[in-house]
């Protein structure tokens, strides 16, 4: 980022037949950066708008910058409270998670903070007869989840709430999936504890429950070498 205000401000001392030139470059260049970092997808919009913005940022009307910052905290409202910012499962990662269905039997799923929907969405359509629930509190990625679900409705369970999941009953559920953080964790497993049922797999992306070893390991071999880490806390 630091990068980029320097190479704008350099800019500045180019003519202005090269400008464009050269801020479709720096564009270019931070884009593959963010690719070779293995920045999220999500970002690579950022690494290519962000040097136009900073040069011909005049041009554009106010309102567009008011747009685009309602836009991203409607996405990130949750973050600094829940310490988890957004995540998006990949497809290896839902079709492991839809072979874990097929394997343990389960006839309920909950993923804890789903984002746009597309892990409950994805197992609805794969394993019709499974009891799909999401929770999620970005109200914009909450709205994107919800109409995901929409066409999923008249075939069984398939819902999404606007709620925490601090405050919803682990204890119905036979797989309960997490992308979140380190951070919370802990909190996590103490609550999948106390609640979940005997039996009941808890599946957490990429974070381990610190202390706390897990019933086996899923790697999933993808580029971020992704792993499911399977705890039956309800055992305990």
């Amino acid at each position: 980022m630091f990068a980029l205000l320097i190479g704008a401000a350099r800019l500045s001392l180019v003519p202005s037949t090269s400008i464009a030139a050269l801020v479709a470059a720096q564009a270019i260049g931070a884009s593959l950066i963010g690719l070779l970092l293995r920045l999220r997808l999500i970002w690579l919009p950022v690494q290519l708008l962000l040097p136009l913005g900073l040069v011909y940022g005049s041009a554009a009307p106010a309102w567009i910058y008011l747009l685009a910052f309602a836009a991203i905290a409607l996405v990130s409202w949750n973050a600094p409270s829940e310490q988890v910012p957004l995540y998006l499962t990949n497809r290896k990662t839902r079709d492991a998670l839809g072979r874990l269905v097929t394997e343990s039997g389960a006839r309920s799923f909950i993923d804890l903070g789903c984002g746009t929907g597309g892990v409950i969405s994805s197992l609805k359509r794969r394993h019709p007869q499974l009891a799909v629930t999401g929770v999620e509190t970005a109200p914009l990625v909450f709205a994107l989840a919800w109409l995901r679900l929409l066409p999923l409705r008249g075939k069984g369970v398939a819902t999404v709430a606007y709620r925490s999941l601090w405050k919803e009953d682990l204890s119905r559920y036979d797989i309960v999936y997490c992308f979140l953080s380190p951070a919370p964790m802990g909190k996590l497993y103490a609550k999948a504890k106390a609640e979940m049922k005997p039996g009941a797999l808890l599946v957490s992306n990429s974070f381990k429950v610190t202390d706390v070893e897990p019933e086996r390991i899923i790697e999933l071999g993808d580029g971020r070498q992704t792993g499911l880490y399977i705890y039956r806390p309800g055992d305990i």
